[in-house]
């Protein structure tokens, strides 16, 4: 029976966390470095809460194993590895196009091949979709897609990083059906669809203000409720706070826990904190620095891995 959470995740140690110039027009939650800004100084400050964020996930008892960025690779966003890989519970690897090149080098086969090695994983097929960014069409992990891998189906809002076709191919490959809409956010499409949805086994979180069909709005609500997860609805000012962008895991103890940063926590209501408290342990980490200059929050820091272990 397949998965909907898991307490084996992944990470990626930055070694050139900056803003990345290529990917800020499409992605409003981040910030250019300002002239005067110390870049060495901004890379220590994400390195700082790349390691709080990793002491506090394994002291709840979650199973992390973190992978060190190489610096010869000058990537500034590597520390989302979630843009480039998925692990499933058939034992695959999905490897994604992406659309800005200078963030193709973050796809690294040596970290495949460690999970094999050092951690026992089993891959058995690995599925490169990275041909499609020479055809102009890209999907960018879970930050593109939303899985609900209990109902075999994923979520995507569609923008220049999430193409209809690519999704179609993904659909087919993993046996999946997948239903995409439009989102917005101050008129423009949202860049990822994991800042605005996502769904866990027992809690969801979507902004449904950023959807302005109707219809397409109803029907992913539907979607989201099957299974009676708890649904917590979000405005636009909660999704521009990283409300969204928040992961349901399960600890090798099985207690649900939710990863979210300290920036999403303070923006949830109190009414909002009760629901998820009610239903799971909230986890919040300090993520300031590389929620404003990279563009990302927790959740975008994180691969799942559900893969089977070898004995």
């Amino acid at each position: 029976m397949n998965k909907q959470t898991t307490s084996d995740l992944m990470m990626v140690r930055p070694a050139n966390f900056s803003s990345n110039a290529e990917t800020i027009a499409t992605n409003q939650f981040q910030a250019y470095i300002k002239k005067d800004h110390n870049l060495k100084s901004l890379s220590d400050r994400a390195i700082k809460e790349f390691e709080n964020m990793l002491n506090i996930l394994r002291e709840n008892k979650l199973n992390v194993i973190d992978f060190n960025d190489d610096i010869s690779l000058q990537n500034s966003d590597a520390i989302f590895p979630n843009n480039w890989v998925t692990f499933h519970e058939n034992n695959t690897a999905i490897i994604y196009p992406m659309m800005s090149s200078s963030r193709r080098n973050e796809k690294r086969e040596d970290i495949l091949e460690k999970l094999i090695t050092t951690y026992s994983f089993n891959i058995e097929k690995i599925i490169d979709l990275s041909y499609l960014e020479q055809e102009g069409m890209f999907l960018e992990g879970t930050g593109s897609v939303v899985f609900d891998r209990l109902n075999k189906i994923f979520f995507a809002c569609l923008s220049s990083r999430t193409s209809f076709e690519a999704l179609e191919i993904l659909a087919d490959k993993l046996d999946y059906s997948f239903f995409s809409f439009e989102a917005f956010s101050k008129s423009l499409p949202i860049y990822h669809t994991n800042v605005m949805l996502s769904l866990g086994e027992k809690l969801a979180f979507i902004c449904l203000d950023s959807i302005k069909d109707d219809k397409s709005s109803r029907d992913l609500l539907k979607f989201i409720e099957i299974n009676d997860r708890e649904v917590i609805e979000i405005s636009i000012d909660q999704m521009n706070q990283f409300c969204g962008n928040v992961l349901e895991v399960s600890n090798i103890n099985n207690e649900s826990l939710i990863i979210m940063s300290k920036t999403a926590f303070h923006a949830f209501t109190k009414e909002q904190k009760s629901k998820i408290n009610n239903i799971a342990k909230i986890i919040k980490i300090p993520l300031s620095t590389i929620e404003k200059y990279g563009g990302g929050s927790a959740r975008c820091m994180i691969a799942e891995i559900f893969l089977n272990k070898n004995n």
